[in-house]
């Protein structure tokens, strides 16, 4: 991976929540970051302010992720705009109920297809004197009813993470972070994360810097690929 000070990192969803989290962990450690969103606008700004409070580089991208075309875009163009990326973190997710997406399509797009597009590309950048690495972001919580398109995309990136690590050794880690319950969605009550919290072995309360930290492991570490590392109070009790 470089050590120069011109590392990019491209950490897509990065203007809230987990995102955030890994992207101000990346700058503390010496990334600039791509700070990608959709509908974020005012959160991803003030996230570019905060990391360039911190003595980093900042950019701003906003895509639709379920959008092809437009994805296929981004890398090439911040490549030629900003050299190289040495690290990407497919972190955005779509997460709905199946009745918003019956044929799972849009699920798909976001959570599957997207990351593997943006990886390919990672990989084809990176200069034949260099070594990158990338963390997809997955879920630990065990499945629910109503959210089964959701589960399916989550386990095709599952799959396509063990997949590319074998594809782009030794160029390119490939790596996943599973949480369990870190946030709240906004599909569920207070009550109902209580108790998925309450269901783990620790009973304890992760949080996206928990998760932050467990991706900048998986980045840093050069002996480390095609393990997907569950950051989820150790699982269900």
């Amino acid at each position: 991976m470089s050590t120069t000070s011109n590392k990019w990192a491209l950490v897509t969803g990065s203007a809230r929540r987990i995102g955030r989290a890994i992207a101000l962990e990346l700058a503390t450690h010496g990334w600039n970051i791509v700070v990608h969103y959709h509908h974020s606008a005012d959160d991803a700004a003030t996230l570019a302010k905060e990391i360039m409070a911190l003595g980093r580089q900042a950019a701003l991208a906003e895509i639709d992720l379920a959008e092809t075309e437009h994805v296929a875009r981004l890398i090439p163009s911040l490549a030629k705009e900003l050299g190289h990326l040495s690290v990407l973190v497919n972190n955005a997710s779509l997460f709905e109920q199946d009745a918003h997406d019956p044929d799972g399509h849009r699920h798909r797009a976001v959570n599957a297809e997207a990351p593997r597009i943006l990886s390919e590309q990672f990989y084809q950048q990176i200069p034949a004197d260099e070594t990158g690495a990338i963390v997809n972001l997955l879920d630990g919580v065990p499945a629910e009813k109503g959210f089964q398109a959701y589960m399916k995309s989550k386990n095709v990136l599952q799959s396509l993470t063990l997949d590319m690590a074998k594809r782009f050794a030794p160029i390119v880690r490939v790596n996943g972070v599973a949480p369990g319950p870190v946030v709240p969605s906004a599909r569920q009550t207070p009550e109902h994360f209580l108790a998925q919290r309450e269901a783990t072995l620790l009973k304890t309360c992760i949080t996206p810097d928990d998760i932050a930290r467990a991706a900048y492991f998986l980045l840093t570490s050069p002996a480390i690929t095609g393990e997907i590392l569950h950051v989820d109070g150790g699982g269900q009790a």
